[in-house]
């Protein structure tokens, strides 16, 4: 069954939380840079996406995951070769050309890091519980590479919900397309005002044991050594502008 008007106003509300609270801030310790987004939902009819979204002519580089267990949620990150071959120079620290095993590696973990991320939020917020794959790295169309994890969700005749988020880096212009594909019953129990108290069935084919209950704790610990790396960065900066100008 469809989502009624007021469910679909709610969950992009929700999901639109989750990004601003978690994912932009993971995003942002990880590419130096402020991060602003722009989300859009689409609902019932996945082929309307393929509109918003890059020509299949245009080649991307994309990761995978999906969470399984109180909730089934599928993840796809896509970005445009010259954007993922920025993110892998930023984590690697050194300047790339080209995606190979090491660039794959980075864009696996910046994926891997944002779903941790958001899935936290999720669960801070609902108590739920969910088993993380892990990223599948795929090189091609976005709209084609779409369509194996939204096949993953629903059956033919079942509804599907697709919320895009473009996450966009505000000083170099990277640009990722975070898609979050959803079955329409599953999209309810996240928004359902009684989820806390909702006692869901779990999947028996969960992908590994990268659990995510109340809190990640790996990928805070993550985000926090980051933070003070930064902080330790700014510092440095600051001491050095200092004895230049007692220098003069």
């Amino acid at each position: 069954m469809s989502l009624r008007y007021s469910e679909i106003k709610k969950l992009k509300g929700t999901i639109d939380d989750y990004i601003t609270e978690k994912t932009c801030h993971a995003l942002s310790l990880l590419l130096n840079e402020p991060i602003k987004h722009k989300l859009s939902m689409f609902e019932n009819n996945p082929n309307s996406i393929n509109f918003h979204l890059p020509s299949n002519e245009i080649q991307m580089c994309s990761v995978r995951l999906n969470g399984k267990g109180d909730l089934h949620i599928e993840l796809l990150y896509s970005t445009k070769l010259h954007h993922a071959i920025k993110i892998a120079s930023k984590l690697l620290g050194t300047e790339v050309n080209e995606i190979d095993e090491m660039g794959t590696s980075a864009l696996q973990e910046v994926a891997n890091i944002l779903t941790g991320s958001f899935f936290n939020a999720l669960s801070e917020n609902t108590g739920f519980r969910i088993d993380l794959s892990t990223p599948k790295f795929k090189e091609g169309g976005i709209q084609k590479l779409l369509l194996e994890p939204t096949k993953d969700v629903i059956n033919i005749t079942d509804d599907v919900v697709i919320t895009e988020v473009l996450l966009k880096g505000t000083q170099t212009g990277i640009e990722i397309h975070m898609l979050i594909i959803q079955h329409t019953e599953h999209a309810r129990k996240l928004i359902c005002s009684q989820i806390k108290d909702t006692i869901v069935c779990k999947y028996v084919d969960s992908s590994n044991v990268n659990k995510i209950g109340e809190r990640n704790l790996e990928i805070d610990a993550l985000l926090d050594e980051m933070k003070i790396k930064d902080k330790d960065s700014k510092t440095n900066t600051n001491i050095k502008l200092k004895k230049d100008e007692e220098a003069k």
